[in-house]
């Protein structure tokens, strides 16, 4: 799917913040509407059971729509399907405020449709920023890691909104608030991004064939299968939301109920790993463009991932472990924009819905699954050797982009694009700095009178230090057109042609010593011997 490029500078700058801040409205209506119909049902039917069969079913709906209607988004467009998914989600919310009442049947129905219109409109609105940074020649990992701040934030602000609503307003009323601001969103895309560009294949003003449903649908999974990247990340994402999903419900909570009493505790945990995620994505906003993307996703696994657990099980101080999870909410902000922008990058338009789609129903079947494990382990185990349990298999799962470092390497061969800058303006202070301290280095040397080379990348060597012929190495060094190099080579040359020289005349004033002392041993031995 690509988009045309708007013609007005500011609209073009905008385009960008403008398709961002739609799904931060967007974030912020689904996170009101996550709390307030779940109160809506135990408020009308007054049933625990029937609060999680809405939740569940608009969950599950969510998850298969974003890959059974991908073909469709495709022959729709991302950008008319986020506007009418975002508009028949307000008349949808506004259905559940009138009629939400009348019956658990009906509520059930229009939550189900609910959970399918906003797989929509998340969808096609990630869908759209791909030709939008393409447009502004922007780096992927920054807008990635920006975003990310941004709508985690807007998560923050819609949960505090929707208990605040739900307290001044009803759960009627909160309702109502969300459709709003799904109608905002669709304002947004509206006005912020511009009309899709015409898609043409083959000669000009031939339209591009549809491809049949079921033969698109069988394209996106054949095109996952063949890209053994995207299936490892993919994995990897199944893992870490499980074990994300069973601190949340149930290590966290049961270590606050079973050590401190207090359900203060619980949110300043989340608050802890929220903000430290918000703050992280601002830093790595700033640096991504100048490091390795694997090197920055292996070290927020490993340092944000496994400790965040294991400090369940050490320690008991409330003030230890709000830091330890503000630290690694600030490590792991590499993660989620690093796999964001391969992502972008490396799926091609055509296939980014039905792979975006796959992607996402895989990484989220893990969700489920986590809350429902963790209780097994904790009741056969005990809180503590479960979650010494979770720590172990969560570091264990983090190992395997060091495993098979052969293709998560290729998390850098993605394509990383630099700040977009004039040819002829000087680069900005600092660039490249974490690609020059973990990049691949090649090291000619010169000492002892010969010359060697080595490489490295990283910690890892990749070529021990060997020597090399002179004539290689100063041919190699003429290739280099840097004056202060040449300065320093001819002076080097010129400084061993003296030395050679003086320890030439040395050993010819040592030779021609030794010759006399040989002529005065040689005339000794010629002469007679007196008895």
């Amino acid at each position: 799917m690509s988009v045309a490029t708007p013609k007005s500078p500011w609209r073009r700058r905008a385009a960008i913040p403008g398709l961002v801040a739609a799904e931060a409205i967007s974030v912020i209506g689904g996170r009101m509407s996550f709390l307030a119909i779940p109160w809506l049902v135990l408020v009308t039917t007054g049933s625990p059971v029937k609060v999680g069969v809405v939740a569940g079913a608009e969950t599950l709906v969510y998850v298969l729509s974003g890959v059974l209607a991908a073909p469709l988004q495709d022959r729709i467009g991302s950008r008319t399907t986020s506007i009418l998914s975002d508009g028949a989600s307000a008349v949808v919310m506004g259905a559940i405020a009138l009629t939400g009442q009348l019956g658990f049947g009906v509520l059930i129905v229009l939550s189900t449709l609910a959970g399918v219109l906003r797989a929509q409109a998340d969808r096609s609105k990630n869908n759209l920023l791909k030709p939008l940074m393409d447009a502004a020649k922007t780096d992927f990992g920054r807008v990635s890691a920006a975003r990310e701040g941004v709508l985690r934030t807007s998560g923050l602000i819609g949960a505090s909104v929707g208990g605040v609503a739900i307290a001044a307003f009803g759960a009627v009323g909160a309702i109502w608030f969300d459709a709003l601001t799904f109608l905002i969103a669709a304002v947004l895309v509206v006005f912020f991004i511009p009309d899709p560009a015409s898609r043409r294949e083959g000669a000009a003003g031939a339209a591009p064939p549809h491809e049949p449903y079921l033969t698109a649908l069988r394209g996106g999974f054949t095109y996952f299968r063949n890209e053994p990247l995207l299936r490892a990340v993919t994995g990897m994402l199944f893992f870490t939301n499980l074990f994300n999903q069973a601190s949340a419900v149930v290590f966290v909570p049961m270590w606050v109920l079973t050590v401190l009493h207090s359900p203060v505790a619980l949110g300043s945990v989340a608050a802890a790993y929220a903000i430290g995620m918000i703050v992280g994505s601002v830093v790595f906003a700033t640096l991504a463009p100048y490091l390795p993307r694997y090197s920055a996703l292996v070290f927020g696994y490993f340092v944000g991932g496994a400790p965040r657990f294991l400090i369940f099980a050490i320690s008991d101080d409330l003030t230890v472990i709000v830091i330890v999870t503000f630290l690694s909410g600030m490590v792991m902000c590499s993660v989620n924009p690093t796999i964001g922008a391969v992502i972008y990058q490396r799926v091609p338009g055509a296939m980014l819905a039905r792979a975006g789609g796959i992607i996402t129903a895989v990484a989220m079947a893990g969700i489920p699954l986590g809350g429902v494990l963790a209780g097994l382990v904790v009741e056969r185990l005990g809180l503590v050797n479960g979650v010494l349990l979770a720590s172990l298999l969560y570091f264990a799962v983090t190992l395997t982009p060091v495993i098979r470092h052969r293709v998560w390497r290729e998390l850098n061969d993605a394509g990383a694009r630099a700040p977009a800058a004039d040819r002829t303006a000087p680069l900005p202070k600092g660039y490249g700095l974490g690609a020059a301290a973990l990049g691949p280095r090649v090291t000619l040397r010169y000492a002892d009178g010969g010359w060697t080379v080595h490489a490295r990348q990283g910690l890892r060597t990749l070529a021990r230090r060997r020597p090399v012929a002179p004539k290689a190495a100063l041919h190699a060094l003429t290739r280099i057109e840097v004056p202060a190099v040449h300065t320093a080579v001819s002076e080097l040359v010129s400084r061993d042609r003296d030395n050679t020289r003086l320890e030439t005349v040395r050993k010819r004033t040592e030779l021609a010593r030794m010759e006399y002392v040989m002529s005065d041993i040689n005339a000794g031995l010629r002469a007679p011997h007196l008895p």
